[in-house]
């Protein structure tokens, strides 16, 4: 954000919020909405092949988790932002064209504009 304060002139001081300074050169705020494109996009990658990485994410790794709260994990994002179990996520994205056009249909909703 302060890139975006430096080429509109707004210093600090003025107590503008990140919202305003967005409001006022036009822009979104673009981050988030790239980490859950990219992330939805690598899941379907990475189920399509069968290696290590497949295994860490479906969490098939031998050992014992730390106590305390369960950490979020990245099948939950994906079953969250899609809206449909693990398995049928799973199997969906085995077909490249249907995973592309479950991707592009969650990008179509707004589900990524905040």
């Amino acid at each position: 954000m302060w890139i975006y304060r430096r080429l509109a002139k707004i210093s600090w001081k003025d107590k503008k919020t990140n919202q305003e300074v967005c409001e006022h050169l036009g822009t979104r705020r673009e981050l988030v909405n790239t980490i859950k494109t990219r992330k939805i996009k690598y899941f379907g990658h990475i189920k399509r092949h069968a290696s290590f990485l497949k295994d860490v994410l479906e969490g098939k790794i031998e050992g014992s988790r730390p106590r305390g709260r369960q950490r979020r994990r990245w099948i939950d994002d994906i079953t969250e932002w899609t809206g449909k179990d693990i398995h049928q996520c799973t199997v969906e994205a085995q077909d490249r064209a249907k995973w592309k056009s479950v991707s592009s249909q969650l990008l179509g909703q707004g589900w990524h504009r905040e």
